[in-house]
């Protein structure tokens, strides 16, 4: 049987010879040296990081602290140069304090939801919130006490004489440790201690765990102590107005930061090769060179090939020879996720650059991040770093992307708003090293981050006076590939749709069935066809869930006809209305043109009186602050969601029997 009290006994005993052989370790000071220079940063990607990553206060290990060169110095050598030592010392504190100033900030932010968007989208202001924040923790809180970081280095110092010992303990036994004279015990010591600081990555990992968690508890208490302070730097109230007068003088959207959406191209090139990306369009043929994907769609027509990079230092005969396979191979393999990586570079390219010539640099966990995927958890059950496997995929769908090759034949762009036909071709992205070389794609080149630019048939539609950008939501790169397959289709074809609609501002634009059906890909399960119904629906009421669509019905659809013979021609040609949400309305509202007001309930007495007026207003109000879709509140008072949708928008005024049912709903929430 287990001796508890023999446990507990044993325990004492071994605390009791840790603390003697502590006694022993003569006095050191471990000083870290780091060039790491926080910067100038794109605070929207730094905050997406944040977000994702569930770290709003986080002091950011990068990896750079991690593999800092360390130094061990004993007590009298840094006694003899002092002054040297604890200059490197506040440049560590420093760097520090600011990272704790940008997190602390961020957290300030997140906490103001509703006007995170027009802060995050103010560098100016966020700069000099960081730069006061500085200040003000060096002067006025207990970070600025050396007190302070005189018990933070002890604490240092305690935490790694304890680890070291422990793996002493582990190596020689407790008999073997106390058969060590001092000066055995302490070169021992060391000796461990300098490797694993210089080498051990899963002991420099743990170590800065436990660091990480004692700077979270200073965070804790800064936030705490600055709240107010910060909220006055960021002149939260003065930024919303701000940015109100700006989208209210320009005609054209802003790139501006929006919670939970990435910014894409929304131009008919870059659609259509998302597109034939996810519906494996490219046709395989002897005759042909290489996998080749023709297209029509409006007023612009061209193909789309896979032509990858061919080496300049590869036999030029061989080299077309393993890259027709290579393509082929590329042509039969292509998946959702090469389009998330797809969407994912443009958002990030469109975040970043300055102007198409720019080369932009990311990481490879930028991607995995936005992609929605956590960090494999360590032994300590902390985030470690991503699965090999993980970075393997981004990498393929690099090399997909890399090999795509865009020929329009025609097409109208704009210059100086004026329409002008134009032929381009080139890549959709190139990868290019500082030097603005050409570099293939591979585990080599691209193991940690890799630099980007735009080549020239994207470069054409970024520099026309009516480039087109579009929301996406970044549930479209999140959602599992296999399971929500459908619905990462449909985010991104209502994204190409909205924005399309986005200058008459009338998303009221009806979708058929088989419409929808067609821009996913998706075909009919002629066997049992009721089965691609119910997907359907599941997915929109996932979107609908998950916020990314505010509801969505049938228009003049029979539920009666489902039930007999040749339903499946009449829902083919079913319209749905899907109704965009809020945050999107309004972030195109800026380019929308100015129509003529609609004759409303309020303003015409032929359809309406100000009673039923109020009455129309009431159902809205009561709606959206229960949250209810209009296809539930619709069944509950026994009409068709889209005629409901007519009272609510003023269309209709709806039979005095009607008016009596809503009556009777309202009276619910009264």
């Amino acid at each position: 049987m287990f001796d508890y009290a023999h446990s507990e006994n044993t325990q004492a005993y071994l605390e009791h010879i840790m603390a003697e052989e502590k006694h022993k370790i003569k006095d050191f000071y471990v000083l870290f040296i780091s060039d790491y220079n926080i910067g100038k940063k794109n605070y929207s990607l730094f905050f997406d990081r944040h977000i994702m990553d569930e770290s709003i206060v986080y002091v950011e290990q990068d990896e750079g602290s991690i593999n800092a060169p360390s130094y061990i110095v004993d007590g009298d050598e840094y006694a003899k140069n002092e002054e040297l030592f604890y200059k490197i010392r506040l440049q560590s504190r420093k760097r520090t304090i600011e990272k704790m100033a940008i997190s602390i900030n961020f957290y300030m932010v997140a906490h103001n939801t509703q006007e995170s968007n027009a802060i995050l989208n103010n560098d100016e202001l966020l700069e000099n919130s960081i730069e006061k924040t500085k200040v003000i923790i060096q002067n006025e809180t207990f970070l600025g006490k050396e007190e302070t970081w005189d018990n933070f280095y002890v604490w240092i110092r305690n935490q790694l004489k304890t680890l070291i010992l422990e793996e002493m303990f582990l190596i020689n036994g407790i008999r073997g440790i106390k058969e060590l004279s001092g000066e055995e015990l302490n070169v021992t010591f060391f000796e461990l201690l300098r490797f694993n600081l210089s080498i051990n990555k899963s002991f420099i990992r743990k170590f800065s765990n436990l660091v990480d968690l004692y700077l979270k508890e200073w965070q804790r208490r800064l936030i705490n102590e600055l709240n107010n302070n910060i909220s006055a730097y960021l002149q939260i109230e003065s930024v919303i107005e701000q940015s109100k007068t700006v989208a209210e003088n320009n005609e054209a959207p802003q790139l501006k930061f929006i919670s939970n959406y990435a910014y894409v191209l929304n131009n008919v090139a870059y659609h259509v090769v998302r597109e034939a990306i996810y519906k494996q369009n490219f046709k395989i043929d002897k005759e042909v060179m290489w996998p080749k994907y023709s297209f029509v769609k409006g007023n612009t027509n061209g193909n789309i090939q896979i032509i990858p990079l061919i080496n300049d230092r590869q036999d030029i005969n061989s080299a077309y020879d393993n890259n027709q396979q290579s393509a082929s191979n590329i042509a039969q393999q292509m998946s959702l996720m090469d389009v998330d990586v797809l969407d994912i570079l443009c958002h990030l390219y469109l975040q970043l650059a300055k102007n198409t010539e720019d080369i932009v640099e990311i990481e490879l966990r930028d991607i995995l991040i936005m992609r929605g995927l956590r960090a494999k958890l360590g032994g300590d059950g902390r985030r470690g770093g991503f699965e090999a496997k993980q970075k393997e995929q981004v990498i393929n769908s690099l090399k997909v992307i890399q090999s795509l090759w865009l020929t329009i034949d025609k097409t109208v762009m704009y210059k100086n708003n004026k329409p002008i036909q134009v032929e381009v071709q080139g890549r959709t992205f190139l990868f290019k090293n500082a030097m603005g070389e050409e570099y293939e794609v591979n585990e080599e080149t691209c193991s940690k981050s890799f630099t980007f630019t735009v080549d020239k048939v994207f470069a054409k539609y970024l520099t026309s006076s009516k480039r087109q950008m579009a929301l996406l939501p970044l549930k479209a790169m999140q959602y599992h590939a296999a399971r929500f397959h459908l619905e990462k289709k449909l985010c991104r074809y209502l994204s190409w749709r909205w924005r399309t609609q986005a200058y008459k501002g009338d998303y009221q634009q009806l979708n058929r069935v088989n419409t929808l059906l067609d821009a996913c890909g998706e075909e009919v399960n002629d066997r049992l066809p009721v089965r691609t119904r119910e997907r359907l629906e599941r997915a929109l009421d996932k979107l609908a869930e998950d916020k990314i669509i505010a509801d969505w019905y049938y228009v003049n659809w029979d539920e009666n006809i489902a039930q007999g013979k040749g339903w499946l021609k009449y829902w083919l040609n079913t319209a749905i209305m899907i109704d965009p949400v809020h945050e999107v309305k309004e972030h195109y509202r800026s380019i929308e043109r100015v129509k003529k007001p609609v004759k409303s309930i309020t303003a015409s007495n032929d359809m309406q009186t100000s009673y039923q007026a109020e009455l129309v207003q009431r159902i809205h109000e009561v709606r959206i602050s229960q949250n209810l879709t209009l296809t539930s509140v619709a069944e509950e008072i026994e009409i068709s969601a889209s005629y409901l949708n007519k009272i609510e928008r003023g269309l209709v005024a709806g039979s005095p029997k009607i008016q009596k049912k809503i009556l009777n709903w309202l009276e619910r929430f009264d």
